[in-house]
């Protein structure tokens, strides 16, 4: 009886484990930003490609709903012309806003947001930098990421952290 219990929980197991998607690697400094394709507002497709030659601060975030991605993005907000200044583009990707771009819109308007939005609902195409996504990741002009800004649910990087990682070279 204990064999027959222990091939059945192997068997699980082990059928749990193929079964599981297999994660890469978590991304590192150094490594070369995984390329994406996602939907903007309205008809805009966002391709990461469409920032090479620029550096770049990708954040990500929940939906209108969340208080701590609100004001995540009211920060960066008030530090996106400074963003801009240090040669820096800034893309919020967000990965719950299942009203799409009527979502964002609303967002705009509780924040006055100027960056572009993304979304890519249940991290599908963004997956391999942060499936949580509360990191945030700054990559140079070839699309190397040069800094990981760590995040949390309620704790996420701002704007002075953004530009501290910005002029480190």
């Amino acid at each position: 009886m204990f064999a027959k219990w222990i091939i059945t929980s192997l068997s699980v197991l082990a059928i749990a484990v193929l079964a599981s998607p297999i994660m890469a690697d978590e991304l590192k400094v150094g490594d070369k930003a995984p390329e994406f394709s996602l939907s903007g507002e309205g008809a805009d497709t966002i391709n990461l490609t469409d920032f090479k030659g620029k550096k770049l601060v990708i954040t990500f975030n929940r939906a209108n709903w969340c208080p701590f991605c609100m004001k995540q993005v009211v920060d960066l907000q008030k530090n996106y012309d400074a963003i801009k200044d240090a040669g820096a583009e800034l893309l919020i990707i967000w990965r719950e806003e299942a009203t799409g771009s009527d979502g964002l819109k609303k967002i705009r308007e509780r924040t006055k947001a100027t960056m572009p939005f993304a979304l890519d609902l249940e991290a599908e195409k963004t997956g391999a930098y942060s499936t949580e996504g509360f990191d945030a990741y700054v990559l140079d002009e070839e699309g190397k990421i040069t800094a990981i800004l760590e995040g949390t649910k309620p704790d996420r990087a701002l704007g002075e952290e953004i530009l501290t990682a910005l002029k480190k070279k």
